[in-house]
């Protein structure tokens, strides 16, 4: 298999989400060494993901890389991606895609939870 360099992954990736109209943010990198490269913010409540670009490279994540993921993960496990190919590449424009489909469902989900919940809150304080 060919080496996909990182670069590449991550400038098709850039590519793809400015034809989309997404912002691919690039990472904070001299405020917060080891946050991932790029942050996303899908459109049509699609909300934010994070990438990590490795390529096929000979190196893993650093130390610090693994405590953003870890705590990326726990902030939640669906929106943080380490892309090492074309094909997880592919799969995290699905995931985009699948997000921004799903984006106006979870954030009526989200706000009929939120209102239940601050219901039953200002009920106990009564």
């Amino acid at each position: 298999m060919p080496l996909t360099i990182e670069k590449t992954l991550e400038t098709s990736f850039v590519k793809w989400c400015a034809e989309r109209n997404i912002i691919a943010l690039k990472g904070p990198v001299g405020l917060s060494k080891g946050f991932p490269d790029r942050f996303a913010m899908l459109p049509n409540g699609g909300g934010t993901i994070y990438v990590e670009f490795k390529g096929t490279s000979y190196y893993n994540l650093t130390e610090i890389q693994e405590w953003w993921q870890k705590y990326l993960l726990k902030c939640d496990p669906h929106r943080y991606f380490v892309v090492e190919t074309k094909i997880e590449l592919a799969q995290l424009q699905e995931a985009c895609l699948a997000f921004m489909d799903i984006g106006p469902k979870v954030v009526q989900i989200e706000r009929e939870l939120l209102n239940a919940r601050a219901i039953i809150k200002s009920e106990e304080h009564k």
